[in-house]
């Protein structure tokens, strides 16, 4: 169980995101080994996030999320629909969406790489192939981008999730820590609580929400 830092007179508790990263085609090649040693249903379909389902997709993310401990902002309508739709992929299972994975390349002058930002599997569809299904076709992608590094942020109490990531050749290279309290939730940049697909969007929790589970 990671602890935390908490302080009782500013209401304050330090968490932390761990910065993983992963050669993406070591990545790819472990998923495909991992796709072989297991039975996919042929009913799990990735395929690119589309404009008119945005209203779906915000109900899938906030589901996936309010079954997870990490810090956790709903997301809306309005606030999807500034969602750049190149590199996120969904699930879909008997035409419905079971889960998404959202995909980013970042350029500079001296660096390329991608990011996964964030990836969600509704609680009934988990440990059924599709966190493997969508974490083989972000590999593809990053690949066909020409992308030689893949990087991520777990949240430090969401186990399952490091197990996961791990698990297709991801190793923890960084740790984000995040101040948590009422002193800090008007600030902006790194200490925003949240994953990175939360970060771009501009999503912090409201005064007084730390967590933030108030759907």
């Amino acid at each position: 169980m990671v602890s935390r830092e908490y302080d009782a007179e500013t209401q304050e508790s330090i968490r932390a995101y761990l910065i993983m990263k992963a050669n993406t085609d070591a990545a790819l090649e472990l998923v495909e080994e991992s796709w072989d040693d297991k039975e996919i249903p042929s009913y799990i379909q990735v395929r690119f996030l589309q404009r008119h389902e945005i209203p779906e997709f915000v109900e899938l993310y906030n589901r996936c999320f309010l079954a997870s401990p990490d810090p956790f902002c709903p997301l809306s309508i309005e606030e999807a629909e500034n969602l750049e739709l190149d590199g996120i992929f969904v699930a879909e299972m008997w035409d419905k969406l079971a889960g998404f994975i959202a995909c980013f390349e970042e350029k500079s002058e001296d660096s390329f790489y991608g990011e996964i930002t964030g990836i969600g599997v509704l609680p009934s569809r988990r440990r059924k192939g599709v966190a493997t299904a969508l974490i083989k076709r972000a590999s593809e992608y990053f690949i066909d981008a020409g992308v030689e590094e893949i990087y991520c942020e777990v949240y430090e109490e969401n186990i399952p999730s490091q197990k996961l990531i791990l698990t297709y050749g991801f190793e923890v290279v960084g740790r984000r820590e995040i101040t948590i309290g009422k002193a800090k939730l008007d600030k902006s940049g790194t200490e925003m609580p949240g994953g990175k697909i939360m970060r771009r969007l501009g999503l912090r929790p409201r005064a007084g929400c730390e967590d933030c589970r108030d759907i």
